[in-house]
């Protein structure tokens, strides 16, 4: 791996490395003469083909606000080289309330460029050459129903549920029929802090990580936030709308609603199973509170 690295960029020194807390990925900084690069290492090859098609196919949208992809490995391990973007990311960074306000209006803005490529023809994951990973699913109701079903299931077979948290959950995949008639669009699928680059500046600089890019509805891409942010800071949720150009339709709202339940239910399940139990605990409280907001 290390030899097929220098291959591609020549010599350099890993300076840093970290696991994701479920194993599935590996990333380390790498640098060389030139500056630094990524090395993310896919233990999974649906999620390594989910990553190269995104930055393939759609990070090209974002212009140089996306990094390039400078190498792909295709034999085990598998393995992506991905170009450094300048700056940090926006959760270590502390700014001003006007500066926060100035990057979500930006985040917004650039998300545009993705949502608004050619329609896909299914929903779900890909794999590198487009082709559907699963089910080839075109009805918007049905691939949201699919998709919660499986995860409550997950969860009450592995009894992470309470009775409240199961009722809510099992409300929102009532509610699944507000997706009537979507298509199915480009989405990032963790479009957050998390994974923005900002300039010392504040000023937004670009996306990164694409592994869970797929063909989604919507609203998919405005629910995964992961401090909770439609809770405490509707003020940057107003910003990130108007950079998007437009606030939410009344029927886009209610679709939200049930994206909210869905991400909260796949942090309670993926936080179990990965021991991240801060993630569980945020999880079972957005579901509280969307209980109280849907009376």
């Amino acid at each position: 791996l290390l030899a097929w690295c220098a291959s591609i960029i020549g010599p350099f020194e890993i300076v840093s490395g970290k696991q994701r807390p479920d194993g599935r990925s590996s990333i380390s900084r790498l640098q060389t003469s030139d500056g630094h690069c990524y090395l993310k290492v896919h233990e999974q090859l649906d999620v390594w083909e989910r990553e190269v098609h995104g930055y393939e196919q759609w990070a090209p949208v974002f212009g140089n606000s996306a990094p390039r992809l400078l190498g792909v490995r295709e034999c085990d391990p598998l393995a992506l080289l991905i170009e450094e973007l300048p700056g940090q990311v926006l959760e270590k960074l502390e700014l001003s309330t006007e500066q926060e306000g100035t990057a979500w209006h930006m985040a917004g803005q650039m998300l545009v460029r993705l949502h608004d490529l050619a329609g896909g023809q299914y929903f779900g994951p890909c794999r590198r050459d487009g082709s559907p990973q699963g089910p080839a699913i075109s009805n918007a109701v049905e691939y949201v129903r699919f998709e919660l079903e499986r995860e409550i299931g997950k969860a009450v077979d592995a009894g992470y549920l309470n009775n409240e948290e199961l009722a809510i959950v099992t409300a929102a995949n009532q509610s699944s029929h507000v997706f009537a008639g979507e298509q199915p669009v480009a989405c990032h699928r963790d479009y957050c802090p998390y994974n923005w680059i900002i300039s010392g500046t504040g000023i937004w600089r670009g996306v990164i990580d694409f592994e869970f890019a797929h063909w989604d509805v919507r609203v998919a891409d405005f629910s995964r936030y992961p401090d909770w942010e439609w809770k405490e800071r509707p003020d940057l949720l107003e910003a990130f709308f108007e950079g998007y150009g437009r606030v939410l339709t009344p029927r886009e709202e209610e679709q939200q609603l049930v994206a909210y339940a869905q991400y909260a239910l796949s942090a309670i399940t993926w936080g179990m199973e990965a021991s991240y139990f801060g993630f569980v605990e945020e999880g079972r409280a957005a579901l509280k509170r969307l209980a109280a907001m849907t009376g």
